[in-house]
């Protein structure tokens, strides 16, 4: 492989991570902060009303650990974006909802989620959206494939 290429892979990626940083900047959480309060907020889909937080759900999704999200949820808590009780009737149950602080906040990311991306379909199309999710997606499974052999 040319060292030419090996950079232009990582500076793509560089810029890729200035993306999300242009996403939580305004909103001073991070991506995986942003999608949690949203599925819990109930603004991370318009199919989607979200009343309890779906752990295994959002692990897949974010492809993040249990206790990586316990980390998340501790932060949005500590910024007062959610509020945690126990299930009075089943102590092993936490209700984890949005204080009005998270709504806000996840609705502000959620507009300024939904405008860029805006902009990129307009800009880029939406069949080269497909075929670079496409690739990203094998990219991924590649890695995940690697990473898992390394075990």
């Amino acid at each position: 492989m040319s060292s030419e290429l090996r950079e232009q892979f990582f500076a793509s990626i560089v810029h890729f991570r200035k993306l999300e940083t242009s996403l939580s900047s305004e909103c001073d959480m991070q991506m995986n902060e942003m999608v949690i309060l949203q599925s819990i907020a109930g603004t991370c889909c318009s199919e989607c009303p979200c009343m309890n937080l779906d752990v295994p759900k959002i692990q897949k999704k974010l492809n993040i650990s249990k206790p990586a999200i316990s980390y998340i949820l501790n932060t949005l808590e500590k910024k007062k974006y959610i509020t945690r009780k126990i299930d009075a009737k089943d102590r092993r149950k936490v209700s984890i909802s949005a204080t009005p602080e998270g709504k806000a906040a996840a609705a502000q990311s959620k507009k300024r989620f939904d405008e860029i991306w805006n902009e990129i379909l307009v800009r880029f199309g939406e069949e080269n959206m497909r075929q670079l999710l496409g690739l990203m997606h094998d990219l991924d499974d590649l890695y995940m494939t690697l990473s898992s052999e390394k075990m």
